[in-house]
């Protein structure tokens, strides 16, 4: 009965994201849900023990905690914690209402982990806080870590598109690819100590983990220059 209770839960949470995927709290809802209705936190911590600096992360679990909106918003501009401010800002989001989790063991700390990072994933990743955007960094979860719960959101925001949308995939497939190729050029995000981060530039810090915004954005563009000059040489 409880795992028929927690699959309805992940199966509301799925129709929610899908009927309104550019409501923010239907992301993290779904991924809560997805987390409780399987076992994909013990199964990323399996994985992610077998690798000797993510086995570190799970043992230290560095925390980014509350966010002081006011502190970060001194720092000078251009560097991350204040790009992230300024990400908040503009996208109306109540640093408050961004669920800090207890995290007593290394499952939790998975989850937690991911919850109060996410925005900060959107900023050094360029990915906008809109449903497009929301599968392009899920993209990049699933090619960073190969987590069941980023296919999901994917899965649920593909069809939140494909439902009310279509015309959309234009702009939200590239964004996927972008995503993924991120993803895989990248060093890993997971496990961070964000808050040792937050007073550098942002470009320092893309740079850190392998964030080739410019080269990636510029190989799409290449691609599409190319499919482009085929379909004319075929017309």
């Amino acid at each position: 009965m409880r795992n028929l209770i927690k699959t309805l839960r992940a199966s509301r949470a799925a129709l929610a994201m899908i009927r309104d995927a550019n409501e923010p709290d239907r992301v993290f809802d779904l991924i809560e849900a997805l987390y409780a209705s399987s076992d994909a936190a013990q199964k990323a911590v399996a994985r992610m023990s077998r690798d000797p600096q993510l086995a570190r992360v799970l043992r230290e679990r560095p925390r980014l905690g509350r966010i002081d909106m006011e502190a970060l918003g001194r720092l000078p501009k251009g560097t991350l914690g204040r790009t992230f401010v300024d990400h908040l800002r503009e996208s109306n989001l109540d640093p408050n209402l961004l669920r800090v989790l207890e995290a007593p063991d290394a499952a939790s700390y998975v989850k937690a982990h991911l919850f109060e990072t996410h925005d900060l994933w959107h900023v050094v990743t360029g990915f906008p806080t809109t449903s497009e955007g929301e599968m392009g960094l899920q993209a990049f979860y699933f090619a960073q870590n190969g987590s069941r719960v980023s296919m999901g959101v994917f899965v649920a925001g593909l069809c939140f598109t494909f439902l009310n949308n279509f015309e959309l995939c234009e702009v939200a497939m590239p964004q996927v690819v972008r995503g993924w190729l991120l993803g895989r050029r990248a060093r890993r995000l997971f496990g961070t100590d964000w808050k040792t981060l937050l007073d550098r530039p942002l470009e320092e810090v893309r740079a850190t983990f392998g964030l080739e915004l410019d080269k990636v954005d510029t190989i799409l563009r290449e691609f599409e220059r190319t499919r482009l000059s085929a379909m004319t040489v075929q017309a």
